[in-house]
Parts: structure tokens; sequence; C-alpha cells
């Protein structure tokens, strides 16, 4: 089967490389890590991963840790329960629901807060969530795919990223 590209075009030695590792991992549910410059396409890349992965037909929810402030990403990801804050007049989910059964993107985890990155970790190990202001657990089934422009090593060791998406 051919891969599908989802509009990334070129022809160089390194994408045709990137596109075997694709290829390899795609049919997977391995958590993924993308690193790049910005502007290097790190978003078509994982759209391309979802796209010939077996969750290809389930949801695709793209979420940009960097552009939502820390104080109301918790809510963004994992949803809450009416009357968990002042303006929560009703309950509601989050990308990682919304994303059951599919791929949730994490756009720049580099900016998420030390605090938030425990909770991804639990989704990670436990495919479970909570809700802000919830009282019990959810499960969820999603593959999580991680991209960042940060040396993340290089942030592990000044100790403002957990050791969650880096290399042992």
């Amino acid at each position: 089967m051919e891969l599908n590209r989802s509009g990334i075009i070129g022809q160089s030695t390194t994408l045709a490389h990137v596109f075997k590792i694709l290829a390899k991992v795609a049919p997977t549910d391995s958590t993924v890590l993308v690193t790049g410059e910005s502007g290097t396409g790190k978003e078509l890349l994982v759209r391309a991963l979802h796209a010939n992965s077996n969750r290809a037909s389930k949801p695709f929810v793209p979420i940009n840790c960097g552009a939502i402030p820390k104080e109301l990403l918790e809510s963004e990801l994992f949803g809450h329960e009416k009357g968990a804050f002042t303006h929560a007049i009703r309950s509601r989910p989050g990308r990682f629901e919304l994303a059951d059964g599919g791929t949730i993107f994490l756009d720049e985890i580099g900016e998420m807060d030390l605090s938030l990155q425990v909770k991804i970790l639990r989704v990670l190990q436990e495919k479970e969530i909570e809700r802000v202001g919830g009282t019990g657990v959810k499960k969820v089934d999603v593959r999580i795919v991680a991209a960042t422009n940060r040396d993340l090593e290089a942030e592990v060791n000044a100790g403002h990223f957990r050791r969650i998406f880096t290399t042992a």
C-alpha cells in the first residue's frame, strides 16, 4: 500500500528517510515525539502519521499547548465539570475525550507547565483522565503525538521538563 503523504511534497534523501520511518511507526500505537525547527512541517508530518495509522478513521485532535494560557490548558485537555470554576456553567469534554479512538496532537509540548506534564504522564501510563472538578476517572484510547522545536533533553537537564517524551 502506498504511503499517504497528506500534502507533503519533496524528494530529498532526508525526506525519503522520514517517509521510511513514518511507514514503520504509523501502524503502531506508539507515542511519538516530532522535533524540529519552527516552520519545518512538523504538523504536516503528524497529520500524515495519523492518516497512515489504524486510527485514520477516528478523530485527529490538535492542540497548541503554547497558545493557550496554562490556567486554561488543563480544562482544554481534560475537560471540566459544571461548577469546577467560576465560568464553568456546564460540563465539557476535553480534547482527550474528543480524540478517543484517534490521535491527539500536542503541539509545542515544550511549553507545557510541569504540573500538567504529570497529568499527561498519567494518560500515557494508565490511559485515563480526570476532568477538572471531577471525582472519577475516564478511560481514553488515544494515541499521543507531540511536537516541539525545543531541545527537550536540555529542558529536562535544566529542570523545566519531565522525562516523559525524551529518550532514556
